[in-house]
């Protein structure tokens, strides 16, 4: 994402663009009605801009338009200390009415719930909802879209409960090893995976713990144990050379004497 610092202007009207990737995505240029918006060096994956050559008029069509919602439009020019905001919306069927209440939020927060000024639909656009917004200035700047929801939780939350691996589970069935044993030791603060083989030969078998690796991992992290505090295992090379040609069920004149 590119970040970019904009300067508000409290005076006029004008869009504000929270678009921070650079993809290819222009439509805000060509629905401009006075011409003003332009991508920096006029190419389609560059962010877009408004020249200021022109008065915007408030038209809407930008905000409708964009496809990542995140064009708003900024109007001071009857009160600079309220202005009047407009986002777009596209998550209801019904349309918003003047006087409901809707929630303003930042990028990183709820600002607060503020009642709707004006609700419209153009007529090029039916799917967006472009709702009005009179707010005072200090959130104006702050504010990126809206929501008709409050959120329930204010931290991230894990989306399902983990469920604990069954102790009498084999974990490696090479040396016929249980989850239990493993975790037994892991309880009691070992966090090498060596450690692990010389007291359970869990990873000594013929696979050379190719399987049992990534379920110990697993065991670790039901137990709580951040991967970057666990040592990993060596792994175990190959102890007898085997002649390429074996794969290939070739034999040389001499094996054939």
């Amino acid at each position: 994402p590119i970040i970019t610092d904009f300067q508000f202007k409290e005076e006029g009207i004008y869009p504000v663009f929270y678009c921070t990737q650079e993809i290819p995505c222009n439509p805000c240029t060509s629905v401009c009605e006075q011409e003003q918006i332009e991508t920096v060096d006029d190419l389609i994956t560059k962010l877009p801009y408004f020249k200021g050559e022109k008065d915007c008029i408030g038209c809407g069509k930008c905000i409708a338009v964009c496809p990542g919602l995140a064009i708003v439009v900024h109007d001071y020019r009857k009160d600079k200390i309220n202005p009047l905001v407009t986002f777009p919306l596209e998550l209801t069927d019904k349309k918003l009415e003047k006087g409901q209440k809707i929630i303003v939020v930042s990028n990183e927060e709820e600002l607060g719930e503020f009642e709707i000024h004006r609700s419209r639909i153009l007529k090029e656009f039916p799917k967006t909802h472009l709702i009005t917004i009179k707010l005072p200035s200090v959130i104006a700047k702050k504010a990126v879209a809206i929501k008709l929801l409050k959120s329930s939780y204010n931290e991230p939350i894990e989306s399902y409960q983990k469920s604990f691996t069954e102790d009498a589970t084999i974990v490696c069935r090479c040396e016929r090893v249980s989850v239990g044993e493993i975790r037994k030791w892991i309880q009691s603060g070992v966090n090498d995976f060596n450690e692990l083989k010389a007291l359970t030969k869990a990873g000594m078998g013929s696979c050379g713990a190719k399987t049992c690796t990534s379920l110990i991992y697993q065991i670790f992290s039901e137990e709580g144990i951040p991967i970057d505090n666990i040592t990993p295992g060596t792994k175990r090379p190959l102890f007898i050379e085997v002649p390429m040609g074996i794969f290939a069920r070739v034999r040389n004149k001499k094996e054939n004497r």
